[in-house]
């Protein structure tokens, strides 16, 4: 596991929203995650039987699933290739020595059964929740981007938050009353708006989501001008 603290392993992420005006602004965000190992599977026509370890995934691999193949055999040597989840390949190595790609550390053993070009493993990236007990979120949005004043404020802070932070999850949930969402003006082209995450012990602010609140009279009208 990571030696940083748990805001130092957030990574900013867009999200966007649809609101109204007649209902509670309840809302679940996705998983605050750090990058973890979820995994490999072997492709299902491999002739060589020996076995892919994944030893590391550090802070900033890309999510989704990275390919390692093998490119090629010659001179005692088995080549392979590691490409991202975008097809972009992203190390070159061979068989028996360990790689790192693009954040993965891994190695790529030959078994009884010598492997063959065209074998190949998929490893799945997946998000580990970052335990986010303490920290405090808040979000600003305003009527524009540039804009100096506020249209919309929540916190985790305070007797009343209307951000509901679910700690060793690592997930946070908007709880913003009707009243507050029926002073808000119609905007269904979107408020600008962001969440940061701020750490008491240290003073520590980071941006945790961004995007639009698109904001409407009733449900009927979600998704019109946005």
């Amino acid at each position: 596991m990571s030696n940083l603290a748990p805001i130092q392993m957030i990574q900013p992420m867009r999200v966007d929203f649809d609101t109204t005006r007649v209902t509670d602004w309840l809302d679940g965000l996705p998983v605050i995650g750090t990058p973890g190992p979820g995994g490999t599977v072997a492709g299902d026509a491999n002739v060589g039987n020996g076995a892919l370890t994944v030893s590391s995934v550090a802070p900033g691999a890309a999510y989704g699933a990275h390919v390692v193949a093998v490119t090629a055999i010659a001179g005692g040597l088995t080549y392979l290739s590691v490409t991202d989840p975008d097809g972009v390949i992203t190390v070159q190595g061979v068989v028996g020595a360990p790689v790192y790609a693009a954040g993965i550390t891994l190695l790529l053993a030959p078994g009884a059964t010598a492997f063959a070009v065209g074998d190949s493993f998929a490893i799945a990236v997946v998000p580990e929740p970052v335990d986010v007990t303490g920290l405090v979120f808040d979000l600003d949005a305003r009527m524009t981007v540039g804009a100096s004043t506020f249209a919309l404020q929540a916190s985790t802070d305070g007797l009343n938050p209307t951000i509901a932070n679910g700690g060793p999850l690592g997930v946070i949930a908007m709880a913003v009353p009707r009243t507050t969402m029926a002073r808000l003006p119609v905007k269904a082209e979107g408020y600008p708006y962001g969440i940061t995450a701020t750490d008491p012990a240290t003073g520590l602010t980071v941006p945790v989501f961004y995007g639009l609140i698109h904001h409407t009279a009733v449900p009927a009208q979600i998704g019109q001008g946005a």
